[in-house]
């Protein structure tokens, strides 16, 4: 017998997105690290187009890749970005 839990489908909600190949790496090893089940959309073509100075930008036209957990545990995993970022903003300078 399955309980209703196991019987629907599970939902994902996008935590990130980012048209930049090394901050992702960075982001997919800080949530598995941390134990989240997450998917990527969109990594492959994050690397085959020349994207140039126009790379920061074009994220909200869907070149970027965005990482998706499930949705009960979406709070958590965007808690962790937020700390990763404000790392981030710290050794740099600025956000990323």
């Amino acid at each position: 017998m399955t309980t209703d839990q196991e019987s629907e489908p599970r939902q994902w909600v996008m935590v990130f997105e980012t048209t930049d190949v090394a901050l992702l790496m960075v982001v997919k090893s800080v949530l598995q690290d941390a134990g989240f089940d997450f998917t990527v959309q969109g990594e492959e073509a994050s690397t085959l187009l020349p994207l140039g100075p126009f790379r920061g930008g074009l994220n909200h036209h869907g070149f970027g890749a965005r990482i998706h957990v499930p949705e009960d545990q979406a709070a958590d995993a965007e808690e962790v970005l937020a700390v990763l970022d404000n790392e981030l903003t710290d050794i740099d300078g600025s956000e990323t």
